[in-house]
Order: C-alpha cells, then sequence, then structure tokens
C-alpha cells in the first residue's frame, strides 16, 4: 500500500480544467524566470536585488518547477505568488540595506531555535512558547512582508488570507497543520528569500532542486536570515529571539557558524508516529499545488534520512563537533501532559524567568487549542506501505539513546 491522495474540493478541480482546456496552465500563468523578475521590477519600482548567488538557486529552482513539478493552475498561480513576492522583499530589503546601513551593525544574541523532525511537536511547542510576550517570535505576516512591517505598516489581514487558502484549497491540510497569518512560522519562510529552502523542495515536486539543495553550502541562507531578523529587530520590542523549523536538524553546521551562541531546543517523539504523518503531511502539501504526486520514494528515503542524521546529531554532540552543552532535549509527550511545567524545566536551562503571567498565558493557549482542534488527522504506518516492526528496529538506537517512549 502506498499514500493516497486526499479528493480535492469541486471548486479546485473546475479551476485546474481552465489550464487544462488551453492545452496546459502554462499559458496562463507564466514561471519564466526573466517573467518573474520583471514582475518584481515593474511592480515595486526597484531593480537591485542585493548581493550573493541567489540568482543561480533562483533559476535551478524555476526550471524544476516548469519541467519536472507539474503543477496545475491552482499551484502555478499560487506559487507565482510567492516566488514574486519572495523578489519583491529582496528588492525591498537590498534598498532598506543600503539606505539604512547601520541595521546590519546590531547584535542577534543567543537566538533559540525549536528543531526536531516534522510532526514531532515544533509548531505547538513554538506557539506555547510565542505566548511569552518577552519573547520575540516573527509571525507569518512579518516574514512575508518584512519592508512593510518595518515600516510600521500591518499586513497581518493580507498574510492571513493568503496562506488561509491552502486550507480552501486543500481542507485536510487543516487537520495536519493550521496555518495563520499572525501565528509564529518557520525560518524557511525568510531562507526562502535565498532560493536555498526547504519551503520550495517540500511543497513541490523538485528533485533536481532537491540534489541543488542538497549539495549547496547552506550558510548563505542563514546569513541572510541573521540579515532579515536584525531588520526586524528595528521595529522595537523584544530581541529574545525564538525561531523553529524541523529542517534546522541536517543544518546544524551551517546554524552554528552563523550563529555561534545559538541554543537548541531538540524536540522528540516516537518515529512510528512521526514518519507516517510526515510522509501524509508532505504528500497533501504536494497534491495542494501539484498534478500527480507519488510518494513512494519518499517513504523508502524518509526513514532512511532520518535514520542518517540522528546517528550523526548523536555523534557529533558526543564528539564535541556540536556544543551539546547548548541542546536541551524536550520530549512531545511532556509538552502534551504538561506544557506549562515542560517549558518552565526550558527556561530554567536557558536562563530565562519563567513569570507567571508567561505561565498562565501559556496554559490558556493550551487549553484553547487541544489536540485535534481543526479536525483529525488520521495517518498509519501500514497506510503508506512501511512495516512497524522494521522500523522499530531501525529507529531503537535513537529511542533508546533519548529515552523516548513507544506512542
Amino acid at each position: 500500500m502506498s499514500w493516497t491522495p486526499p479528493p480535492r474540493p469541486v471548486w479546485v478541480e473546475r479551476l485546474i480544467e481552465h489550464g487544462e482546456a488551453i492545452g496546459g496552465p502554462e499559458h496562463l500563468v507564466s514561471l519564466e524566470a526573466d517573467s518573474l523578475l520583471e514582475a518584481a521590477t515593474r511592480s515595486s519600482g526597484l531593480s537591485d536585488f542585493g548581493d550573493g548567488d541567489w540568482r543561480t538557486h533562483f533559476e535551478v529552482l524555476v526550471r524544476a518547477l516548469e519541467e519536472e513539478s507539474q503543477l496545475h493552475l491552482v499551484g502555478r498561480t499560487i506559487v507565482r505568488t510567492e516566488l514574486v513576492q519572495a523578489l519583491r522583499n529582496r528588492l525591498g530589503l537590498a534598498e532598506l540595506w543600503a539606505q539604512q546601513p547601520a541595521l546590519l551593525d546590531e547584535p542577534v544574541e543567543a537566538p533559540a531555535f525549536i528543531v526536531g523532525s516534522p510532526r514531532s511537536g515544533t509548531s505547538i511547542l513554538h506557539e506555547l512558547m510565542a505566548c511569552d510576550p518577552a519573547t520575540r517570535c516573527p509571525a507569518f505576516w512579518e516574514m512575508q512582508r518584512p519592508v512593510e512591517a518595518v515600516r510600521g505598516e500591518d499586513c497581518g489581514a493580507s498574510a492571513d488570507r493568503i496562506t488561509q487558502f491552502w486550507h480552501d484549497v486543500q481542507p485536510e491540510y487543516e487537520t495536519m497543520h493550521a496555518n495563520s497569518g499572525f501565528l509564529p512560522n518557520e525560518c524557511l519562510f525568510i531562507t526562502l528569500h535565498e532560493f536555498l529552502s526547504d519551503h520550495w523542495s517540500g511543497n513541490h515536486v523538485v528533485p533536481s532542486y532537491d540534489r541543488h539543495l542538497q549539495a549547496t553550502d547552506q550558510r548563505p541562507a542563514y546569513r541572510h536570515h541573521r540579515r532579515f531578523l536584525q531588520t526586524l529587530q528595528s521595529r522595537g520590542g523584544s530581541r529574545r529571539w525564538l525561531l523553529k523549523a524541523p529542517s534546522h536538524l541536517f543544518q546544524l553546521r551551517a546554524l552554528f557558524d552563523v550563529y555561534p551562541d545559538a541554543r537548541i531546543i531538540r524536540t522528540h517523539r516516537d518515529p512510528l508516529k512521526t514518519l507516517p504523518s510526515a510522509i501524509n503531511l508532505m504528500g497533501t502539501i504536494k497534491w495542494l499545488r501539484c498534478r500527480e504526486v507519488d510518494m513512494s520514494a519518499a517513504t523508502t528515503l524518509l526513514p532512511v534520512a532520518y535514520e542518517h542524521i540522528y546517528r550523526q546529531e548523536i555523534e557529533w554532540r558526543r564528539s564535541g563537533e556540536l556544543p551539546d552543552d547548548r541542546f536541551i532535549d524536550v520530549h512531545f509527550d511532556d509538552v502534551v501532559r504538561d506544557p506549562v511545567s515542560t517549558i518552565s524545566a526550558v527556561y530554567g536551562r536557558m536562563g530565562w524567568p519563567f513569570t507567571p503571567e508567561a505561565a498562565e498565558r501559556i496554559a490558556e493557549y493550551a487549553h484553547e487549542k487541544p489536540k485535534g482542534s481543526h479536525g483529525v488527522h488520521r495517518y498509519s504506518l501500514s497506510g503508506i506501505g512501511l512495516d512497524a516492526a522494521a522500523e522499530r528496529a531501525r529507529f531503537a538506537f535513537y529511542t533508546g539513546h533519548y529515552g523516548v517512549r513507544e506512542e
């Protein structure tokens, strides 16, 4: 048995047919590099995209989108919006940094990153810790409209409508991950501006871009990430940054190269739960944009990839290649069972004061957003063709090392 895509809403199928009726949606929505660049410069009135090798990554991506991803009309529309918006943000940020170079002299001190495999509780932990007003988490709308945010414009409602559209296109997605323009979101929405980001590979069928991403030094993306935070700091408020992305797990050395004083809040959960949930989520996100999605290769490769990175992380932390004293290990079931006590312990490790106000807000948020509040996300190992006994044996080293409980 392999992954089966959920049904699409009727209105989506009808809109997709508009592209098919004229020989393909590319005749309605262009993803040619020159078209995207022209749209960004014409709509913004700017022409300097800033320095770096971003153009190489951009061209690999758009070629892969055109040749490999089988995007339907709705998918092409979504990704053209994202590509032009990313280019417009590059233009706006380059202008802002040229006008205010002192922004990039500001320190970003000891940022904390929530890191773990997808579906291991990174999102809910991020949202809960963001309840503390002393902690700064970039909201989705700030990452989508950074220049406007710095200028004091409130673009939250616009960003919220754009991200909620994902739920409209594929309602089952909301049972897996509820989007909002106002909630904190993943760092990949920052690094996407370098066109070195799992955002692009995670949402599309782009094997050539995947290979490019794996073979490319990610430090430029993290340097852009730092500049992005320096820019948002100019809005004022707390500088105690809390960031999050599962994809950091594969780039921990690059992360520490750019942020040598970073702390890692490392989430852990039973792999027999995270694997099928992640594959179901990944397939649904790609299905949201692509005509055909075959997750059979991912079902084979993802367990191997996570086995490799778990072993590598354990060895690097043991050998000192990664600073083990700046990792804080957190278990998913502890976050679910007692979020206040679990987060209080994390604060204690990081030296952050845990105030009564923070505790009250965290408890209230956890109560108001119980698991499954947007519907039940149904998944299983057997449903994607994986054998439970084999996967349990594969990850025994990981669950044993960190004391991860079976679910």
